[in-house]
């Protein structure tokens, strides 16, 4: 039996295939979209599983270096429970209609959970363990990633566990 986190199969597939700047939508269950080979369906029933216990697992197992909610939206427990989970991640805002584009376009992988919530979808791109990535240049990373790293130092989510 997998020892990991995750226990769904597919879920597991999912994130080890992602590479840096891969976009995963985690979505309630209410966002409409194709049903394809992409598509993770984890929804049982309202709120079964919930959007955060999704969210946490992922967390387990996935590098997310920015996620994004929907700007239109006002969930502020969407908001400030998503920022909780990954509080080392730049945050940020797309309009409504880029996540109905995006879930059919440029999402990797569509994670839909049970997530019973107006405005429950969240845009998680990967990435990369910083620290370790860029040890192995024998140089300091470049100064663009100062922010980035000194948010996962901060939050104590630096190098692979």
């Amino acid at each position: 039996m997998k020892r990991g986190r995750i226990l769904n199969a597919k879920l597991s597939y999912a994130i080890a295939t992602m590479g840096h700047d891969d976009l995963m939508l985690v979505t309630d269950a209410g966002l409409p979209f194709k049903h394809d080979e992409r598509v993770i369906d984890l929804a049982l029933s309202p709120d079964v599983p919930d959007l955060f216990s999704v969210l946490r697992a992922i967390r387990q197992e996935m590098w997310v270096e920015k996620l994004a909610f929907i700007k239109e939206g006002d969930n502020p427990n969407v908001v400030n429970g998503v920022k909780d989970i990954f509080p080392d991640a730049e945050a940020t805002f797309e309009p409504n209609d880029w996540f109905h584009h995006a879930v059919d376009q440029e999402a990797k992988w569509v994670v839909r959970t049970g997530a019973w919530t107006p405005w429950g979808n969240v845009a998680l791109w990967s990435g990369i363990p910083a620290v370790e990535w860029f040890r192995s240049t024998g140089a300091p990373p470049p100064a663009e990633w100062d922010e980035r790293l000194e948010r996962a130092r901060q939050y104590g989510h630096v190098g692979v566990e």
